[in-house]
């Protein structure tokens, strides 16, 4: 029993190490900086783009979908 335990704990720390290594691809503070550019129909069939939030310091955007 005790070594099905420890054998658990192992490998449960080797999994954890290895999910913490490092990415190979970071973002960049000017990628995150500037709005993708999207062109989309909202609920009333109106077309939407990045052009809205030109003239915005700040946008927070939720998307979300019911189907």
């Amino acid at each position: 029993m005790k070594k099905i335990v420890v054998l658990i704990l192992i490998l449960t720390i080797g999994m954890s190490i290895a999910g913490c290594g490092k990415k190979d691809s970071q973002a960049s503070l000017s990628d995150l900086k500037a709005m993708p550019e999207f062109s989309l129909k909202d609920i009333n069939d109106q077309d939407v783009s990045n052009k809205i939030f030109e003239d915005k310091k700040f946008t927070l955007v939720n998307i979300w979908s019911t189907g």
